[in-house]
């Protein structure tokens, strides 16, 4: 598959999570690698495109934190 491809899916992954219609669980790609979820399910806790621990640290670095 192409770069291409995987930039467009993390980009509407991304706007679709920031706008509450799908659950960080739910992606099929990967923030934090930035790459295809199951290219890295190993390397996270909830074998998703992020574990509990990456989201938390994320949103706070997005600034989605009281």
């Amino acid at each position: 598959m192409s770069n291409r491809k995987l930039t467009n899916a993390l980009s509407r992954e991304d706007q679709a999570e920031a706008g509450g219609s799908i659950a960080a669980t739910d992606r099929t790609t990967c923030y934090p690698h930035q790459a295809w979820a199951g290219d890295c399910a190993d390397q996270h806790s909830s074998g998703t495109g992020r574990g509990i621990e990456e989201r938390v640290d994320l949103d706070y670095l997005r600034g989605h934190h009281s």
